[in-house]
């Protein structure tokens, strides 16, 4: 009797676990949501957000029985990319980008990437929101370095060009990196990578890309520098306006420079979109060749790129199709990894990037704008 007792007390215990551990069942509180399986997609109400603010995460599973998508967000865990588990809503407690993904039985979804700006800039309002007639900017780089003899004479024929009518139709990058840039100040990680990604092009120093792929210039006298770059504009540039126009808000302190953008179409394509962070009046005494104070001074200097960035993706990350007339949002945080960067004399540019007739990714457009500064739509005038 015993023995039959202990047997019916234990097949209670059992039913009772039986029943505790149900609750993901057809019977528990999520419903039969939770006996989908198939691909698991998370998406977030907001990808930029100001810290203190919070983040909503949705799940959606695909029965792969039915072809259902079916909303399993309770069933879901959250972590971030430390496997920090997460809760959803999500308030962050510091700024900068968060990786966060969700996990569901043997199932893991997507990464979706939320950005947290401690300060949170504002894109200026549109002026003329029916207007796609914006003005055309390419991105000059100038490849240089401290150790260049024949560099200083370059920021000469850099200003030159910057009193022609040219000027309003780009913007200005340094790269120093390379075989001439030991020691020196102006060097980083990024111009490091924007080097090897032009490597092909750069014949000696100093160098002149127009954006990734379109045309370069190397080192010659003032007049005939002034009439190739001429030639390259004109091949190149849109007079009755680029594809794409950026409008964009820059803030910063010692630590982040955080960068709100507007990306709004005139053509219908496929667009990259990045940000770099450039420094200006860094001061370099030992600059070879400097026969003046101001070849001893760097203006936009790459800095930093936002992303996960390498020499083969300076371009930035896809942003999908735009249709014409449609905007898309982006925010980019970009970290002073260095205490010898001066972040208030820092700036943000923004690229904008489209297939070109070689299939490759090239600039479409550009903008600038410093730090605690905003710039509304540059439309052709």
């Amino acid at each position: 009797m015993k023995l039959t007792k202990f047997f019916a007390l234990l097949c209670a215990a059992l039913a009772f676990v039986s029943c505790e551990e149900k609750p993901n069942g057809p019977d528990g509180p999520d419903g039969p949501q939770n006996n989908v399986n198939g691909d698991l997609t998370l998406s977030a109400d907001v990808t930029t957000i100001a810290l203190g603010d919070s983040v909503t995460f949705t799940a959606i599973q695909k029965d792969e029985a039915t072809g259902e998508e079916v909303d399993v967000t309770k069933s879901v865990t959250l972590y971030d990319a430390d496997l920090n588990q997460l809760s959803n809503p999500f308030t962050p407690t510091v700024s900068g980008v968060i990786n966060v993904t969700a996990t569901k039985g043997k199932y893991t979804s997507n990464t979706v990437a939320i950005t947290v700006m401690a300060q949170m800039p504002e894109v200026p309002a549109d002026p003329d929101a029916d207007n796609l007639a914006f003005n055309h900017r390419a991105i000059v780089i100038d490849h240089t370095g401290v150790n260049c003899g024949y560099c200083p004479g370059m920021t000469d024929k850099l200003l030159a060009l910057a009193k022609t009518e040219w000027h309003k139709h780009y913007n200005e990058v340094t790269c120093h990196a390379g075989s001439m840039s030991t020691g020196d100040p102006g060097n980083s990680a990024a111009a490091n990578a924007l080097n090897q990604m032009q490597s092909n092009y750069i014949e000696g120093y100093p160098n002149i890309c127009i954006n990734f792929h379109t045309a370069t210039v190397g080192n010659y006298g003032q007049s005939a520098f002034l009439q190739y770059m001429a030639q390259a504009f004109e091949g190149y540039i849109k007079k009755d306006g680029a594809d794409v126009g950026i409008a964009m808000a820059v803030e910063g302190d010692s630590t982040n420079i955080y960068c709100a953008a507007q990306v709004k179409a005139k053509e219908a394509k496929e667009y990259k979109v990045v940000a770099w962070l450039l420094e200006s009046n860094i001061y370099s005494p030992n600059q070879a060749g400097a026969t003046k104070d101001y070849h001893k001074l760097y203006n936009f200097a790459l800095r930093n790129i936002s992303g996960e960035y390498s020499r083969n993706n300076v371009a930035g990350e896809s942003i999908g199709v735009l249709e014409s007339g449609k905007t898309y949002d982006c925010a980019f945080t970009l970290p002073i990894v260095s205490t010898k960067w001066n972040w208030e004399n820092m700036g943000v540019l923004v690229i904008v990037s489209a297939k070109d007739a070689n299939n490759r990714w090239d600039v479409v457009n550009s903008a600038y704008c410093p730090v605690k500064e905003s710039r509304s739509y540059e439309y052709v005038e």
